[in-house]
């Protein structure tokens, strides 16, 4: 066959060939902080490890990337319901260039349980932010940047929709929640919970008027959403005309919705009063799936991936997460907070307000442990090792004993290589090294270094001098 021959052939393959439609794939998405066999699933199905359905889009290859959108699930359901005869998510996503991750919530909230103060077990919100995101972002072609991440969710899951993009505001750059759970401190709730779910409101939040539930209450955190889009409908409690709902639906649903759509108000209110960008569209309706594929299609026409500030100068952000992440700054409190923690930028300072001691470290590694309240400059992007030598003067061509001292941020760096010349030592566990050598040449000054991987060189400075003559008595 001729190369020409050939080439055509080629080319009618590539033209002929059909673009990659949507699929549906599901994965296992294992944790740490959640034992399936400690967890009450819904329905029959109970997993040996947690699993999440991902939608890929038309033409997802692995090579080109695309936005992401995670689209939480209710109370009653599962991972898979998305997916299913309910949410028809395939359907009504038909064309949708983003990667639609469902991952599995059980009956968690999307929280960390407060189990009477010994938090934890199960630890939602850790799953989701530490590991699931993390795991997402490696097994899928995600484009890079908080405007392309966005999350939803309906009814437990616009609770977890706001609360989880109010704890990492540095990732997630729009949220919509649909009949969400959104503002839930309020003195019914409790016992309509453990009626209408068989939930144990004060297992997973505290008591409704303490700090461990204001913690997980998205109407309180509307300051970590300011510089987020927030799309948020619900119904009023009556059936709309032309939507089929079923008679119980109708009925338990319809008190139901009635109750969100006062909770909804009042989250609204406050992330107005905090400056966020929010759509919100009140509508008729009851606690149904016809309101939410139809509130899922609204999101899509809303686009939940337009363009947000990536790195807002000034930012506010509260917790009762002991470890977390707030814009880009790691965080990590020795113990876990007894009270809402509130720390805020502005310009080139953070400051903290609450109780406790905290570590602080940016991406590059830098920051500082204090205790709060404090406030203090921005960590440096990059922060080197510091190098302290002794002696700091030394005699030109006279062999000498250097020690060396290498640390970072006042504690002892291990197995830091240091130089000087063409001589180079190991640092010990006690973060010192030995050089001896003679200093030659004519440079008044020299400058040994040390260097571990995944830092900045430190240097230190040796004064050389001559040595003194004294005369014949």
């Amino acid at each position: 066959m001729s190369c020409r021959i050939l080439l055509a052939v080629v080319v009618a393959l590539v033209v002929c060939a059909p673009a990659r439609g949507a699929e549906l794939v599901t994965i296992d998405t294992p944790s740490r902080h959640v034992d399936p066999a400690q967890v009450e699933f819904n329905g029959a199905d109970h997993p040996r490890v947690l699993r999440a359905n991902v939608l890929l889009p038309d033409g997802y290859d692995g090579s080109r990337r695309f936005p992401v959108l995670f689209l939480l699930h209710g109370l009653g359901d599962s991972f898979a319901t998305w997916a299913g005869p309910s949410g028809q998510v395939s359907e009504i996503a038909r064309g949708f260039p983003a990667i639609v991750v469902m991952p599995e919530a059980a009956r968690g909230f999307y929280s960390s349980w407060w189990n009477d103060g010994r938090r934890g077990e199960p630890g939602w919100e850790r799953f989701f932010l530490d590991e699931l995101v993390p795991l997402v972002e490696e097994r899928f072609r995600v484009l890079p940047g908080r405007r392309w991440h966005a999350v939803a969710g309906l009814s437990m899951g616009g609770m977890g929709s706001t609360f989880l993009a109010s704890q990492l505001p540095g990732y997630f750059g729009s949220v919509a929640t649909f009949s969400g759970f959104v503002g839930h401190q309020r003195p019914e709730i409790p016992a309509g919970l453990r009626a209408y779910g068989g939930v144990d409101y004060e297992r997973i939040f505290g008591p409704v008027d303490g700090f461990y539930a204001t913690g997980h209450n998205p109407a309180r955190l509307t300051d970590n959403l300011r510089w987020t889009r927030l799309f948020v409908t619900v119904g009023d409690g009556t059936p709309a005309p032309g939507v089929e709902s079923s008679p119980p639906a109708i009925a338990g649903g319809g008190v139901a919705e009635a109750e969100l759509r006062a909770q909804n108000d009042e989250m609204v209110a406050a992330a107005r009063a905090s400056g966020v960008d929010v759509d919100y569209r009140p509508k008729q309706g009851v606690h149904d799936w016809p309101y939410w594929r139809a509130a899922l299609r609204e999101t899509i026409a809303w686009d939940p991936f337009a363009a947000v500030p990536e790195a807002p100068a000034s930012w506010t952000y509260r917790t009762v997460a002991q470890s977390g992440e707030a814009w880009g700054l790691r965080y990590r409190f020795e113990e876990p907070p007894d009270a809402v923690v509130t720390l805020a930028q502005d310009g080139g300072r953070v400051r903290g307000d609450g109780r406790g001691r905290v570590e602080v470290r940016n991406s590059g590694g830098c920051g500082f442990t204090t205790t709060l309240p404090f406030d203090r400059p921005l960590p440096p992007e990059t922060c080197p090792l510091q190098l302290a030598v002794s002696p700091s003067r030394a005699v030109r061509g006279r062999r000498t004993r250097f020690r060396f001292l290498v640390t970072f941020e006042g504690e002892p760096v291990a197995g830091a290589r240091v130089f000087l010349g063409r001589t180079t030592a190991r640092t010990g566990a006690d973060g010192r090294a030995t050089i001896r050598f003679a200093l030659r040449g004519r440079a008044p000054l020299r400058r040994p270094s040390a260097w571990v991987p995944g830092r900045q060189p430190g240097r230190a400075t040796i004064r050389v001098v001559r040595q003194r003559r004294t005369r014949a008595s």
